[in-house]
């Protein structure tokens, strides 16, 4: 058996995850930065998406750039996605801002339960599993490859944006006892946002992620206001195309600490699945060690005027 798909993560609160988008944003922080976030998509609906991630990211200033780790479980249905990462990029400082450019190496684990899935010929009474199919396996298959993520980000005070890409070796995923192969297709990610102050208080940041496999393309729109940097709200717009939207989002979050942050996000799906689920939920929790760590000393630079 011969699958392809796309391999690709969906997240509301994606400018909250921006190295989980591309690896060359690690570090650009300044600090430590650990995020962690649960999403469960249209509730109620059987075999419903759910999904974990768990990321960190530090600068690592005597390697003269940044690193980050992340891991991600995904359940779809039957299947069953586990993705590991560790990145390093290099960071060069210039007068109009940071260029990053970063390379990932990790692993794709799939796993398909066919104990769960369902034929009109099967018998599944007692306990039993007989799919009366020769291509569908009635235990569990499993198989691992290695996948790759290069990026680009450049980051100034108002302005950045980054251009990543995932599984650009296409790997391919084989999995025991079965001839079934999953064909991870590449995928693109370009992420930006400008910030705009609007007085001493509030400021509004608009973002655009655009995903594509280098055929179809889905792009998401959001705008954050930022109260008094503790208050969080923002409005969104997610769609396939130009012409097909898929869902509208919202986004609050709250400052709790001066290393903590979390935010709630929720969709509210457009497209004929809106009458068939209860909605999209997710929790996202940043916490930030907020203080420099690894710098090099520099000596204190004394002023003389001259006369």
């Amino acid at each position: 058996m011969h699958t392809l798909a796309q391999e690709s993560s969906q997240y509301t609160i994606y400018m909250g995850q921006k190295y989980a988008l591309n690896p060359a944003y690690a570090g650009l922080e300044s600090t430590l930065s650990i995020t962690g976030a649960v999403r469960s998509q249209w509730q109620e609906l059987p075999g419903a998406p759910n999904s974990k991630i768990i990321m960190a990211q530090l600068p690592l200033y005597y390697l003269n750039g940044a690193g980050g780790i992340k891991i991600e479980q995904e359940n779809f249905g039957a299947e069953k996605t586990v993705r590991g990462l560790v990145s390093y990029n290099y960071v060069y400082e210039s007068n109009i801002g940071l260029f990053s450019a970063g390379l990932g190496v990790g692993f794709i684990q799939k796993s398909l339960d066919g104990s769960v899935l369902k034929t009109p010929q099967g018998k599944y009474e007692g306990g039993l599993v007989l799919h009366n199919d020769p291509v569908l396996a009635e235990t569990q298959l499993t198989g691992i490859s290695p996948q790759l993520s290069a990026g680009i980000y450049f980051a100034q005070d108002q302005l950045e944006m980054g251009l990543s890409f995932e599984n650009f070796q296409s790997p391919s995923v084989h999995f025991n006892r079965s001839d079934a192969v999953y064909n991870v297709k590449p995928r693109a990610n370009f992420y930006a946002e400008y910030r705009l102050d609007i007085n001493n208080f509030i400021s509004f940041t608009p973002s655009v992620l655009v995903k594509s496999n280098l055929i179809k393309y889905q792009i998401d729109l959001t705008g954050m206001a930022t109260i008094n940097a503790k208050v969080f709200a923002g409005l969104g717009v997610r769609g396939y195309s130009g012409t097909t939207f898929d869902a509208i989002t919202l986004i609050g979050g709250l400052k709790i600490s001066e290393n903590l942050k979390v935010f709630y996000g929720t969709d509210f799906t457009l497209s004929s699945l809106r009458t068939t689920q209860q909605g999209t939920h997710e929790l996202m929790i940043n916490y930030n060690l907020n203080k420099a760590i690894g710098g090099i000393e520099r000596e204190p630079i004394i002023y003389n005027p001259r006369y």
